[in-house]
């Protein structure tokens, strides 16, 4: 007599090319994730905008400044709305009694090239440099919560600001550039306008 002993099928090995076929799957998405995620970010720039990873290092130490700049000229706005009832934003005079770079004349404000700073606006504030060295002209929007940064690249010497706040459409029309903040690229900022406040004490220090 001949036995053959019959296995069961219990899908065993089907289940395995199942889970092979998953495990290549997840390994091949993860491994393009960057490239895509890379590439949705240049596709969310437009014409007239730069990423701050593109810029130089004396431009970023301005926007670090800006950045700190930024949340006091909010703070003192905010002040005021609670404990005076004035929708008031600073003047350039408060300011600079309150020691806040970039405004303040100190030596980093001459590295950055001697901008001479107005308030255009509520919560507008432009900078324009008296140097060819240095950073170049800038504006600063702080009426939202996140700083709207506004850069003259390319631009010889642009004209001061006129009227009662920001055109966008003006600015873009005149070659400005806005400054795009994304992901770790703000934690980079934030590194710089602690660099950079802790050179502003320095210098004052110096006087």
């Amino acid at each position: 007599m001949i036995s053959q002993s019959v296995h069961p099928d219990d899908g065993g090995r089907e289940g395995k090319w199942v889970a092979l076929i998953i495990i290549t799957i997840l390994a091949t998405a993860a491994l393009l994730l960057p490239y895509h995620q890379t590439a949705s970010s240049e596709q969310q720039l437009a014409s007239h905008q730069i990423s701050i990873k593109d810029l130089p290092t004396v431009e970023l130490a301005m926007i670090g400044e800006l950045r700190l700049a930024h949340e006091e000229i909010r703070n003192i706005h905010q002040d005021s709305l609670e404990f005076e009832g004035a929708d008031a934003w600073p003047e350039m005079a408060e300011l600079d009694e309150l020691w806040l770079a970039p405004f303040i004349i100190d030596k980093s404000w001459e590295r950055k090239g001697k901008h001479a700073w107005r308030k255009v606006a509520p919560a507008l504030y432009q900078g324009i440099p008296a140097l060819t060295t240095g950073s170049v002209a800038v504006i600063l929007n702080s009426q939202a919560a996140r700083p709207d940064v506004w850069l003259a690249l390319d631009m010889p010497r642009p004209e001061p600001m006129m009227g009662n706040g920001l055109n966008a459409s003006e600015l873009i029309n005149a070659g400005w550039k806005q400054v795009v903040f994304t992901g770790d690229e703000t934690a980079g900022v934030d590194r710089a306008g602690v660099d950079n406040r802790a050179a502003a004490h320095t210098d004052k220090d110096s006087h």
